[in-house]
């Protein structure tokens, strides 16, 4: 069964696009459109970035000492074209440019140069695409792909410095991996045909990156947020920790998002589209669950807690790391109940992290404290106790 299409876009919070040129931007015909609309419009004239969609041109703020014949040489294929992009912007004076106006330069102009992405931690059983093993601070170039089996989770750093965290059961490619030399941008695209990852974009990098992460039939192209994104049979879930995003099912038989489906998915909500190819309206996300503060401290082996539970939870989901980043997964289990209980957990410290699950599967806000686990039994009951 194939999975259910969407397209998600990156917007900021403080400059949404209005709707008529967002409609009018997919009525065009072209996700790369919708993509450079949302971009000028959310990051304004004042970056380095590469415009989404395949076919789309990469946007230079220019500098005081900027020229066409300088630009030319440190980011065309070939040097000799600068005055391609003089014809293209209308530029009366290649040596006279007007500092923070925008330069753009066609995609097939520009030059760019293979670059990796870095794996950064490995909890688990993790491989390659051909079943080796995978280990830390090994790189991945264009091609290659990454499986995660029961208990496996990966970090990889992407081109740009983000970080990209893959949940057990999943299978993903890296299906571009690029740097333009001499510049902020990088440009990166991960295919993932099922699973779950979780993905936040470096703040250096929003402007200057272009980073797509594909689930089956959809599309999630992203600046400076950070969300999550899962591929099932039944359909695509995405919730937005940070930001703001596009979201929009693509009819079968097409590659292009339904300008009439579209809905704007802020930070703090989420959305889901199954069969019918149309996204949900945004679903507020559930609260973080309340936990002890400032830590919890228990007696090994075995682990209980009963947390108050959140009204709209169907299912909770718990994690056990020893790192504050959530990156070394020692535990993870999903309870229908808010009643907490887990077996054989080994003395020492870790990060537990809770989030309640609602009726879509959309997973809330999360909630995280110190865990202590103390070596020891703990005494006997007391008579008549």
């Amino acid at each position: 069964m194939q999975h259910p299409a969407v397209a998600l876009t990156n917007k900021r919070q403080s400059r949404i696009a209005p709707a008529a040129g967002l409609l009018q931007a997919m009525r065009a015909g072209t996700f790369a459109m919708l993509l450079c609309l949302l971009a000028m419009l959310v990051f304004g004239a004042h970056s380095v970035h590469a415009a989404d969609g395949d076919d789309g041109d990469f946007e230079l703020t220019l500098q005081r000492t900027d020229t066409l014949i300088a630009i030319g040489k440190r980011l065309l294929i070939d040097p000799n074209r600068w005055p391609d992009l003089q014809k293209r912007n209308n530029i009366a004076d290649p040596l006279r440019l007007v500092p923070g106006s925008i330069l753009v330069i066609p995609k097939a102009l520009l030059r760019v140069d293979p670059a990796e992405v870095v794996v950064r931690s490995v909890v688990g059983p993790v491989s390659r695409a051909d079943g080796t093993p995978l280990s830390a601070n090994e790189r991945l170039a264009e091609g290659a792909g990454v499986k995660t089996a029961d208990n496996g989770y990966v970090t990889l750093q992407l081109v740009d410095g983000s970080t990209l965290r893959l949940q057990p059961r999943s299978d993903l490619k890296v299906e571009r991996a690029r740097r333009v030399p001499g510049s902020q941008v990088t440009d990166t695209q991960i295919e993932m045909t099922s699973g779950k990852a979780e993905v936040q974009v470096k703040p250096a990098a929003r402007r200057a990156s272009r980073f797509e992460i594909r689930t089956g039939f959809a599309s999630a192209a992203v600046r400076g947020t950070e969300f999550r994104v899962t591929a099932e049979a039944r359909g695509t879930r995405s919730e937005v920790v940070e930001g703001t995003i596009a979201f929009a099912g693509i009819p079968p038989g097409t590659s292009q998002p339904s300008a009439a489906d579209v809905v704007a998915v802020s930070e703090g909500f989420g959305s889901f589209v199954d069969d019918t190819r149309k996204p949900i309206p945004p679903v507020q996300l559930l609260p973080a669950p309340f936990l002890p503060k400032p830590q919890v401290m228990q007696l090994a082996p075995n682990f209980r807690l009963r947390i108050p539970p959140i009204a709209g939870a169907a299912r909770y989901r718990v994690t056990l790391a020893t790192d504050a980043s959530m990156q070394q997964v020692r535990r993870e289990q999903y309870f229908d109940q808010s009643d907490i209980s887990l077996a054989n957990v080994e003395p020492g410290n870790y990060v537990l992290q809770v989030r309640a699950i609602d009726k879509f599967g959309l997973e809330g806000r999360d909630a995280r404290v110190p865990l202590t686990m103390v070596a020891g039994k703990p005494a006997p009951a007391a008579p008549g106790q």
